[in-house]
C-alpha cells in the first residue's frame, strides 16, 4: 500500500470518536476523498513535489518504538526550556503539566479528553480547501502538543517542541500542534524537526497557533534533518488586536522540505515579523509559502527570507501579501533574497503584494545572484584565502536573520551551526597556513560581534 494511500485509509476511518473536533475531522475526510493529492494545478502548491513520498510504502509507527531516552535532552549549551517531546508521532512523557497562571501544556490526545472544549477553540481555524495535505492530517493525526496560556500570564521560560524521527523503519508521521496564547500573555516557542538516524521518513506536520488581543509570542523553528526525509510544515496563525508575532524559521538540512505559513490579522494594530534561512546543497529541496493577511487597518508585516543553494539544490520562494478592501494605514515589507553557489543550483522567487486600499505603503522585493566578487577580491588583498573570503560573506549574509533571535544561548548555537554548515562544502584544510600531521578537520572560529 502506497503512502497516498494508507492515508485516505486513515481519513476514510475518520470519526472522531464523538469529540468537539469529529465534525472537522469527518468534513476534512470527505474533502480528501474527493480530492486525493491532485492539487498542482493551484498556483500556491504548483512547485511542491512530495510524490516519490506519496508513491512510496511507509508506515505508521504505533507508541510502542521510542528509542531515544525520556526525557529527550537537546543538545544546546545553556538553553534552559521546558520539553515537550514527539518521539515518532507520539507524545512522551508527563501527559498534562499545569504550571504557574493555570497554562496547559502536554499531549494534544489527552487534552482533547480533559479540555475538549479548550482545544475546540483553536483546532481547524483554517479549512482545507486547496489543501489535501491539511485535510489528511486534520482526519487522521497521531499525537502532538496542546499549549493553552491563559490571560494574563507570561510564560519566562521557553517552551520547546521537540519532533524527533527515529525509527528501525520507514515511517510516515502526522502530529498536531495547537497553541494559544491569551490576551495580554507572552509566550516564548522553540520547535525542533529532527532525524536520529538515515532511514527514510515523511512527515505531515501541522501547527494552529491563537494569539489573542494584547498578546505576543516568539516562534522559533529550526530543520535539521537527513537527506531521505520529507517534511510537510504547516503553520497557520490567527491574531487579534493589538497582537504581535515574532516568526523565525532556520533549514539547515532535509531531503524535501516544504514550509507552509499562513498569517491572519483579524484585528487592529497587529505587528508580524516573520524571517526565514535557508542552506541547501547536494539534491535537497526546499519550498517556503509565506501569506499574510491584512483585514483591519494599522498593522504591520514585514517579511525577509534568505537563502544559499548549492550543487543540484533546488528551492522556491512564494510570499503573498492581501491587503484587503478597508485595511488603511498597512505597512507592509517583503524581501527574498538568494545565494546559487554553483550554476546547477536553482531557485524561484515570486514575492507578491494583492492590494485593495490606497492608503497603505507596501514594498516588495527579490534577488537572486552570486557572492560579490568585488568583496572577495578586496578580502584576498588582505590575505584572506579564498575559501576563509566566501565563508565570511556568506556568513555575513545568513546574519541578518540570525541576529533577531532574542534566546542568547539558541542565537550562539543556531550561529554555531550555520558556521560548521557552511564549512562543511568546504575543504576544511584549504585555508590552513600549518602543516598538520593528520588530516582531523580544523575549526576555525568566526567573531560575529567583527562582522
Amino acid at each position: 500500500m502506497t503512502t497516498s494511500e494508507l492515508l485516505l485509509k486513515q481519513a476514510a476511518k475518520a470519526t472522531g470518536n464523538g469529540s468537539t473536533i469529529a465534525p472537522d475531522q469527518q468534513k476534512a475526510a470527505r474533502f480528501l476523498a474527493e480530492n486525493r493529492f491532485a492539487f498542482r494545478k493551484n498556483e500556491v502548491w504548483r512547485n511542491v513535489d512530495f510524490s516519490d513520498f506519496l508513491n512510496d510504502e511507509l508506515t505508521v509507527p504505533d507508541n510502542s518504538f521510542c528509542p531515544i531516552p525520556t526525557p529527550f535532552s537537546c543538545n544546546i549549551p545553556n538553553l534552559d526550556t521546558l520539553q515537550l517531546t514527539l518521539c515518532n508521532g507520539h507524545f512522551q512523557g508527563q501527559p498534562l503539566q499545569t504550571l504557574a497562571g493555570g497554562a496547559i501544556v502536554g499531549g494534544l490526545r489527552t487534552a482533547l479528553q480533559q479540555h475538549p472544549d479548550l482545544v475546540a477553540t483553536v483546532f481547524a481555524q483554517t479549512t482545507p480547501e486547496n489543501n489535501s495535505f491539511l485535510a489528511a492530517n486534520t482526519a487522521a493525526f497521531t499525537d502532538g502538543v496542546f499549549i493553552y496560556i491563559p490571560d494574563g500570564v507570561t510564560i519566562e521560560k521557553p517552551l520547546q517542541i521537540l519532533s524527533v524521527a527515529d525509527h528501525e523503519k520507514a515511517i510516515c508521521l502526522q502530529t498536531r500542534n495547537l497553541v494559544y496564547v491569551g490576551q495580554n500573555s507572552r509566550l516564548t516557542l522553540i520547535h525542533c524537526d529532527d532525524s536520529h538516524n538515515h532511514n527514510r521518513s515523511f512527515s505531515n506536520n501541522v501547527t494552529e497557533i491563537v494569539i489573542d488581543q494584547y498578546a505576543h509570542l516568539d516562534h522559533y523553528k529550526m530543520q535539521n534533518l537527513n537527506d531521505n526525509s520529507g517534511l510537510m510544515n504547516q503553520t497557520f496563525v490567527l491574531m487579534r488586536q493589538n497582537a504581535s508575532l515574532l516568526s523565525n524559521s532556520v533549514s539547515l538540512n532535509g531531503g524535501n522540505i516544504r514550509n507552509h505559513n499562513e498569517v491572519r490579522m483579524a484585528g487592529q494594530h497587529c505587528d508580524v515579523q516573520v524571517q526565514g534561512l535557508y542552506l541547501m546543497d547536494k539534491e535537497q529541496r526546499i519550498d517556503n509559502y509565506v501569506y499574510v493577511e491584512h483585514s483591519q487597518p494599522n498593522c504591520n508585516s514585514y517579511e525577509l527570507f534568505k537563502g544559499i543553494m548549492d550543487d543540484n539544490a533546488r528551492g522556491s520562494f512564494h510570499g503573498h501579501v492581501l491587503v484587503r478592501d478597508g485595511a488603511s494605514k498597512t505597512n507592509a515589507v517583503q524581501s527574498n533574497k538568494n545565494i546559487l553557489l554553483t550554476d546547477k543550483a536553482t531557485i524561484s522567487s515570486k514575492p507578491f503584494l494583492e492590494i485593495y486600499n490606497d492608503d497603505v505603503k507596501c514594498s516588495h522585493g527579490s534577488s537572486i545572484g552570486q557572492l560579490d566578487e568585488q568583496a572577495l577580491f578586496y578580502m584576498m588583498q588582505r590575505g584572506i584565502r579564498p575559501h576563509t573570503a566566501r565563508t565570511l560573506l556568506m556568513y555575513a549574509f545568513c546574519d541578518e536573520v540570525l541576529k533577531d533571535i532574542a534566546i542568547a544561548p539558541l542565537q550562539q548555537q543556531l550561529r554555531e551551526m550555520v558556521r560548521l554548515r557552511l564549512q562543511g562544502e568546504l575543504s576544511s584544510c584549504d585555508n590552513c597556513m600549518m602543516s598538520c600531521p593528520t588530516n582531523d578537520a580544523c575549526h576555525f572560529s568566526i567573531d560575529t560581534s567583527a562582522l
